[in-house]
């Protein structure tokens, strides 16, 4: 019964916040900036179914008959290579290392008497660890390491049901808010379905901003919610999958 209420509010929630206008919206490029799925820059270590609003629905390593919610996940992806100087070696190799499990693209060198490790991730991946602090460790690590991360979290009402929705939103859209009340809603349905929010404040009204660069995937209980949900997804600028 709690769940039911819980997703019939959200669903309400949906309702009003399909009435905001986004005409104005506008997508930013993509930001300067454990099992890994498949800019420039130079820093310095520390010496220690039914597709719906797409015409293409490419999943990369991603399979739709798993939508396991066990542990967490975060995404990352560095386009352009970047370089990182090691004086020790084996903080080098280890590095380099770990980049390679991830799926990354790395690259060895040495001079000046010190060590190179170039890398990049040319695609979003993704990565599933055991809990929220995990996920925040790495996240830390990949951020330092000069990859964009995309980190955020599902309602658990949304990760059982016969009816599996995915989506995906590569780049960052943004749009001006006005101060009304459904502002709030709007950013509370988007952080539900586990969509990365980010909110700026100004002159009385806030700007959001909001994407979801790896398909993610929720579950409702009947296909009259799925395609509520499919139907604000579309309208929000999303691309959309739905399977059962």
């Amino acid at each position: 019964m709690t769940k039911t209420l819980r997703l019939t509010q959200t669903f309400f929630a949906f309702a009003v916040c399909g009435a905001m206008s986004l005409s104005d919206d506008r997508t930013f490029a993509q930001g300067t900036g454990q099992t890994a799925h498949d800019h420039s820059g130079h820093g310095h270590a520390d010496h220690g179914h039914a597709d719906h609003g797409h015409s293409e629905h490419e999943h990369a390593d991603h399979g739709h008959s798993d939508h396991g919610h066990a542990g967490e996940g975060l995404a990352f992806y560095l386009p352009e290579w970047n370089s990182m100087h090691f004086d020790d070696a084996n903080k080098a190799a280890q590095h380099a290392a770990t980049l390679k499990q991830l799926g990354c693209e790395v690259k060895q060198g040495s001079h000046a008497g010190h060590i190179d490790v170039t890398f990049r991730a040319a695609m979003w991946k993704e990565l599933k660890v055991k809990d929220h602090n995990m996920a925040q460790q790495w996240a830390t690590w990949l951020s330092q390491s000069g990859f964009d991360v995309s980190h955020s979290h599902a309602d658990p009402a949304y990760f059982s049901g016969p009816e599996a929705v995915e989506f995906r939103m590569l780049n960052w859209k943004k749009t001006h808010g006005n101060g009304a009340a459904n502002e709030q809603q709007f950013v509370t349905a988007l952080r539900q379905i586990g969509c990365e929010v980010r909110l700026n404040s100004h002159d009385g009204h806030s700007d959001i901003a909001y994407r979801a660069p790896t398909w993610r995937a929720v579950h409702l209980a009947d296909p009259m919610a799925a395609e509520q949900l499919i139907g604000w997804l579309n309208q929000n600028g999303f691309e959309t999958h739905h399977s059962r």
